[in-house]
């Protein structure tokens, strides 16, 4: 199967959907960290953002799942050609990262809060630690080869429309 040379709309709605909800997640994540303790102190915790929490999570975990089979059924473009293969290799392993904690964090936090176990809840929270460092190294990245490395890698995942193939001026 040969790679696309953009992204689908679908593809690029749930990329900035999946975006939104995690940014709303570490917002209201003290709200789940003070209900989480209420709930291993045996109280019922009287808390809307830790259920919308719970409840975002599991959005994200869904939405995963669906982005990860489209992207098995549809494939992603292929990187730009021109880049040096180690910071292919950094995007990818970043990509793989990123994966991992979309399944990760909704799948630990569920244990935690549903199963009420301690640990789960601790590696969530470690998670966190790992996950917001991931994020602005991904970030970071695509505006590098977005401005600096003139890539067009954000163009491609803000319009369905696949960019044109980038042809550096440089001599």
């Amino acid at each position: 199967m040969s790679s696309p040379r953009g992204y689908s709309r679908l593809q690029i709605v749930l990329h900035w959907t999946i975006a939104a909800l995690i940014v709303v997640q570490l917002t209201i994540n003290a709200d789940m960290q003070q209900a989480f303790a209420q709930r291993l102190a045996g109280t019922i915790p009287d808390n809307f953002g830790a259920i919308f929490h719970a409840a975002i999570g599991i959005s994200i975990l869904v939405l995963a799942v669906l982005r990860l089979g489209l992207r098995q059924v549809r494939g992603v473009p292929e990187p730009p050609k021109g880049n040096h293969p180690l910071l292919n290799l950094l995007s990818h392993l970043t990509h793989l990262l990123l994966y991992g904690f979309l399944f990760f964090m909704p799948i630990s936090g569920a244990i935690a809060w549903f199963g009420g176990i301690e640990t789960a809840g601790v590696l969530h929270e470690l998670g966190r630690l790992i996950l917001i460092p991931a994020i602005l190294l991904h970030v970071g990245g695509a505006v590098v080869e977005e401005l600096v490395l003139g890539n067009r890698v954000v163009r491609r995942i803000t319009s369905a429309k696949a960019p044109a193939p980038h042809q550096s001026g440089k001599a």
